[in-house]
């Protein structure tokens, strides 16, 4: 028996390449479009009263600040004057600007009542912690520091 032996025909398989290209070229024009979509998964827009349900956010009311201005007066910062409330000038005597502060706790004023110290840039350091002091002995607790100008 003799075998016959005939070569065979390599067979290339190529698999199609028209739908591989249709699927880049959607993939490229999904992901060139992709940014401009803006995702509003999630998102309701609505106009809820705020002091109403489950946890409600309680009114704020704006309270006016009591003012404590101190400036510079004297030789090398060595004195100062105090204004209150840009009308009230009471001198260079903390023991006036603690009676004052304590009158307006007398009026009804919460002890979280803001208070803000404002000193010039040339004012000691130790009038600012005075001014603070007043402060606190009148039993204010929101004290707030301005920036020296």
């Amino acid at each position: 028996m003799r075998s016959t032996s005939r070569k065979r025909e390599k067979v290339k398989i190529q698999p199609p390449m028209t739908p591989m290209i249709d699927c880049i070229f959607q993939l490229l024009i999904f992901f060139m479009l992709m940014p401009t979509f803006q995702s509003r998964e999630g998102y309701l827009t609505t106009n809820l009263p705020r002091d109403q349900g489950p946890n409600p956010i309680p009114k704020q009311e704006i309270l006016e600040r009591i003012k404590i201005e101190l400036l510079d007066e004297g030789n090398e910062g060595e004195g100062v004057s105090i204004i209150l409330n840009d009308t009230q000038s009471l001198g260079d005597n903390f023991d006036n600007l603690r009676a004052a502060l304590e009158g307006y706790r007398a009026q009804g004023l919460q002890p979280t009542h803001p208070v803000l110290i404002s000193p010039t840039m040339a004012v000691r350091h130790k009038f600012v912690v005075r001014a603070f002091d007043a402060a606190v002995t009148a039993r204010f607790t929101s004290i707030h520091f301005a920036v020296p100008r």
